[in-house]
């Protein structure tokens, strides 16, 4: 059965140890497959404190999901769609987020220390006491996004960056790339 049809069984008003158990059964597939969960729908389920770090899924859909407290450490989740998600205190450190939505999302608390958020969209997504240590946001659009007290020291930001206009992020810390992309 396929991990999407899998997920789909189990709704989001199931028992925390059906879900527990779903992401042990994906877990298990994946060992003996090529590891990805590419383009899966885990849309609207409930998966707080899911521990999901090293996982392959890009181009995965988590809107509207419930993700407190989630682990998505060292994850490839480029193109993933998390918008309007609860991503409080969730883990996203050394994931590679490239053009990702989070688009409405609620990522406060959350760890995205040394993610890759190139060309991402957190338009009106709430970053409240965000860590985004050494995050490369060349590229992403942060228009409207709430920053309040931010960790943004070592933040990699180019001319391509859509920042809010009451937050100049050299004074945060941030460093402005010059001349070149080099990653």
């Amino acid at each position: 059965m396929p991990a999407e049809e899998l997920i789909g069984r189990v709704g989001a008003s199931a028992s925390d140890s059906k879900r527990r158990a779903l992401i042990e059964i994906l877990k298990e597939r994946l060992a003996h497959q090529d590891g990805s969960l590419e383009g899966v729908n885990w849309s609207c389920l409930r998966l707080s404190k899911v521990m999901l770090s090293s996982s392959i899924m890009p181009r995965a859909q988590f809107m509207s999901a419930k993700l407190e407290g989630a682990y998505f450490g060292y994850c490839d989740l480029r193109a993933a769609n998390f918008d309007g998600a609860d991503l409080r205190d969730a883990h996203f450190r050394e994931a590679d987020l490239s053009a990702a939505s989070f688009a409405g999302a609620n990522l406060r608390g959350a760890n995205l220390a040394r993610a890759k958020l190139q060309g991402c969209s957190f338009q009106n997504a709430d970053l409240t006491g965000v860590n985004l240590w050494g995050a490369d946001l060349r590229g992403a659009d942060l228009s409207d996004a709430m920053l309040t007290t931010c960790c943004l020291t070592a933040a990699l930001v180019d001319d391509a960056t859509v920042l809010p206009d009451r937050l100049d992020f050299e004074k945060a810390g941030a460093k402005a790339e010059v001349e070149s992309n080099q990653d």
